[in-house]
């Protein structure tokens, strides 16, 4: 597993704008993404926007972006990245 950098990502949710980062790691055959906010680990998505692990100890109010509406920013925003 190679780390290729960190990167910050903005979602909208209920009206306000939050930041998250995104820890880009490279497994050989997949392209993995540590999503975390305020170093809180939330989830690991896959760069074609497969969930692989989803962090449902994470605080009450941090799971909200497990809810699909967010999930669908997220995808977006990670295949902007390609």
């Amino acid at each position: 597993m190679e780390n290729l950098g960190i990167r910050s990502i903005k979602i909208k949710r209920e009206g306000v704008v939050e930041v998250y980062q995104l820890k880009e790691k490279d497994y050989g055959d997949l392209i993995v993404y540590d999503i975390s906010k305020k170093g809180n680990y939330l989830m690991t998505m896959a760069k074609d926007g497969s969930i692989l692990f989803m962090n449902f100890d994470a605080p009450d109010p941090e799971r909200e972006v497990f809810k699909l509406s967010f999930l669908n920013q997220f995808v977006e925003e990670i295949k902007a990245l390609s």
